[in-house]
């Protein structure tokens, strides 16, 4: 009999538009979804406020956004971008390429990101009693100094696990383009495990999925349930519809995404087949 081994699957990005909010909700009801990532500072919070509160036992934690996002600051800043790519508001720097250029070059007032980050918080507690689980807009939360303010306010608000990257033992699915990216990241994520120790703040052994970020097809996600390492994994996903809004205000980030491709593999009979044979457990970040 084979060893069972548990899987947390988060769909990231609710509440960033509606296409997205729709195929998030769909996986969850008629796929393998078992939690999402909401957005407080995106144009349809609101409704993905609303569908969470319409499924109340769909997982519901906090995409902290670091880049890419409304700022709840209202004030341009260090941490805004010069494009106002949402509804002609302040933005939050568009993406990582600019906020890591800025993070090095020491552009970056650290007080200001603190306050926006906070106000994301406050602004989920005003809907949810608690945050079962928080991650960052495109990784941007393990960051050596914006990790110390992230760990700050888990602790402050009783948040009860992150998402960390860890060092895995190398296999197929690290062949891909975006490989050179993966050991900073490990690196990183592994850094900010250790000073989460005696924390009591739980985190899996793995996180996969940030190398097809967008392009997740069911023969990818079997390969990559093929391929978990011993214990709890996360495996990131992107389901959605195809969001003409999103490719065409925000191209630096979504041009080359395919939503419907990560939507229709948690959908799939396929892969649902074999998370039965192969005895993968799916659970939530609660039940760490």
């Amino acid at each position: 009999m084979n060893k069972v081994k548990r899987v947390i699957i988060t769909a990231d990005d609710l509440g960033i538009d509606p296409q997205i909010n729709k195929g998030i909700i769909e996986t969850y009801t008629k796929g393998i979804l078992t939690s999402t990532a909401l957005l407080m500072n995106a144009p349809y919070t609101v409704e993905g406020i609303e569908l969470a509160k319409n499924n109340p036992n769909l997982e519901v934690g906090i995409h902290l956004s670091i880049v890419e996002g409304l700022s709840l600051r209202k004030q341009e800043s260090t941490i805004t971008d010069s494009i106002r790519y949402f509804n002609d508001a302040i933005c939050l720097t568009r993406n990582w390429k600019i906020f890591l250029k800025k993070y090095f070059l020491n552009q970056i007032n650290y007080s200001e990101l603190e306050e926006e980050l906070e106000l994301q918080i406050l602004e989920f507690k005003k809907y949810f009693t608690d945050i079962p689980f928080i991650n960052g807009t495109q990784h941007m939360h393990i960051m050596p100094k914006v990790w110390r303010i992230v760990s700050k306010l888990m602790q402050k608000y009783d948040i009860k696990a992150v998402r960390l990257p860890a060092f895995e033992k190398p296999n197929v699915l690290w062949l891909n383009a975006r490989m050179p990216f993966l050991i900073p990241f490990q690196y990183l994520g592994n850094n900010a495990r250790r000073k989460l120790k005696n924390t009591g703040i739980k985190f899996t052994n793995g996180t996969i999925g940030m190398q097809f970020s967008g392009k997740i097809s069911d023969e990818i996600l079997i390969r990559i349930l093929n391929h978990l390492p011993d214990g709890t994994s996360e495996i990131v996903m992107h389901p959605g519809y195809k969001s003409e809004n999103l490719i065409n205000n925000l191209p630096w980030a979504y041009s080359d995404f395919n939503w419907e491709l990560e939507r229709d593999a948690l959908l799939s009979n396929q892969v649902k087949e074999f998370i039965g044979d192969q005895n993968i457990q799916l659970i939530k970040f609660s039940e760490l």
